[in-house]
């Protein structure tokens, strides 16, 4: 079984920035390339899916892009907006594991 760790540079950012988050992969202690890798980013504030299950090219660790799209903020009245970065790690398999990484975006309030 291959754990997953995401690191994200920063749990608060503003509306439209765009960062890089990055899935690091270890069983028993060491780095390990999982066989096959997934993610998927989410609004949790809405509910809306933002990016459905996308494969990455399995590393022992992966950039993910999180996008100023990924950024926008969903409903204009909230003031804050919870996003969600899931990986896992050999999908869909008996020995599958998942990582969940959570931020929040800032409504800069009639900014496109």
């Amino acid at each position: 079984m291959t754990d997953v760790y995401i690191n994200v540079p920063a749990t608060q950012v503003q509306e439209g920035s765009s960062f890089n988050a990055t899935a690091y992969f270890r069983s028993g202690g060491s780095a390990s390339a999982p066989s096959t890798a997934k993610y998927r980013v989410d609004c949790k504030t809405t509910g809306k899916v933002l990016q459905d299950w996308t494969s990455l090219t399995p590393a022992v660790s992966i950039s993910i892009p999180i996008t100023a799209t990924f950024n926008a903020i969903q409903g204009q009245s909230n003031r804050i907006e919870k996003k969600q970065l899931i990986v896992a790690s050999d999908p869909d398999a008996a020995t599958q594991t998942r990582a969940i990484r959570t931020w929040n975006v800032s409504n800069l309030q009639n900014v496109s």
